[in-house]
């Protein structure tokens, strides 16, 4: 199981628990353990990416749809991409 959703976050840029949970046909809380035990065996890594605005915009028009929420990403490691080559 570990194989496979490693396999699905590395089909896509952005993941989703629950976009991979549905592509595998599993519950999204499973997928959750999953990328969690991917992570601490260094399968994985993961950075949050945090927006900032480095000019001053709070008297821009659009200031109230200004992107404020972190972003997860997850990166293959070379270890999790020899686990991929050998699926």
């Amino acid at each position: 199981m570990l194989k496979q959703i490693l396999k699905e976050i590395s089909k896509t840029r952005i993941y989703s628990p629950s976009s991979i949970a549905k592509n595998l046909n599993i519950d999204d809380e499973l997928v959750k353990d999953a990328i969690n035990q991917l992570l601490r065996m260094g399968y994985i890594t993961e950075e949050e990416i945090k927006p900032n605005c480095d000019s001053k915009c709070s008297g821009c028009a659009y200031h109230f749809s200004c992107n404020t929420i972190s972003i997860k990403t997850l990166t293959i490691t070379e270890k999790g991409r020899q686990i991929l080559n050998n699926i």
